[in-house]
């Protein structure tokens, strides 16, 4: 009897907890790519997993859906920046490689209008991002994963780490580390040849 009161219990949190995702879907309103918050950060949008694969994350496969969403209920996912090539970023303020990094990133975004940047930072508050992205004048989309939920989709060992996703939705290449210009423009030129 004990057993089927903790079965029943557990299925009604299950429930709950559908119920409550499925508002939340419900609630935000997609919002096209040229309409994304031409503001520092494009807003800091927060990250939302949509659906994890059951396999491990592998070049050559597709790239796990996610969704960002701003505070005023707007929102795009992953899925709907196909037709354009996507390069994912994980970093964090404290990574040094990270710091190293980045003026290319930016430049990258400013000089690639037909390149989506994604900037995701992993375990950190707005309050440690937000000066990071001012030093650097980060205007691409600063995605907030505080709880380390995209790190865990995209299995994200080290910092920084950038998957490069072409406009099909496929990752055609994984780096972990450093990444200087020439790197980036190796890559970008791959991605836009697929």
């Amino acid at each position: 009897m004990k057993r089927l009161g903790i079965v029943l219990l557990a299925c009604a949190a299950l429930f709950t907890l559908a119920a409550c995702a499925n508002r939340a879907a419900e609630t935000v309103t997609f919002t096209p790519l040229t309409e994304f918050p031409a503001t520092l950060g494009a807003g800091f949008p927060v990250a939302q997993v949509i659906d994890a694969p059951s396999a491990p994350v592998a070049v050559g496969q597709p790239a796990p859906n996610f969704a960002l969403l701003w505070e005023d209920g707007r929102g795009i996912d992953l899925a709907g920046l196909q037709g354009r090539p996507v390069i994912l970023n994980f970093w964090a303020t404290w990574c040094g490689p990270c710091r190293a990094e980045m003026p290319e990133l930016v430049a990258l975004h400013q000089a690639n209008p037909g390149l989506v940047v994604l900037e995701i930072n992993t375990q950190e508050t707005l309050a440690a991002i937000r000066p990071f992205a001012e030093e650097f004048g980060m205007e691409m989309p600063v995605v907030v994963d505080e709880d380390g939920a995209l790190r865990s989709l995209y299995d994200v060992r080290a910092m920084p780490t950038t998957l490069f996703i072409d406009a099909a939705g496929l990752i055609q290449a994984r780096w972990a580390g450093l990444l200087t210009g020439e790197q980036l423009e190796h890559f970008v030129t791959q991605l836009e040849m697929n």
